[in-house]
């Protein structure tokens, strides 16, 4: 049996989330490199939103560390390729 979808509630949750991460604008210029970097802090937005916000409300102690775990990890790579990408742009 398929859940019926409320569009409504998909688009609010959506602009929450755009509000957060989103990007008003495209980078200038509009290179390849600035593309990906714009996206790389965008998603760095949302893992900090989820790491700070988000993961501290969940009140199951052992839930609540292994999302932390693994949201953690998932922002330290990005935090690497942040640090590659202006290395190679040095």
């Amino acid at each position: 049996m398929l859940k019926e979808i409320n569009l409504d509630a998909y688009y609010e949750d959506q602009q929450r989330v755009n509000a957060l991460i989103g990007s008003s604008c495209a980078p200038v210029p509009a290179t390849p490199e600035n593309i990906s970097r714009n996206r790389l802090l965008r998603v760095q937005s949302g893992l900090r939103h989820l790491l700070t916000e988000v993961i501290p409300r969940i009140t199951d102690e052992q839930q609540r560390h292994e999302v932390y775990l693994w949201v953690d990890g998932i922002y330290s790579i990005t935090r690497f390729e942040e640090v590659d990408t202006k290395g190679r742009s040095l």
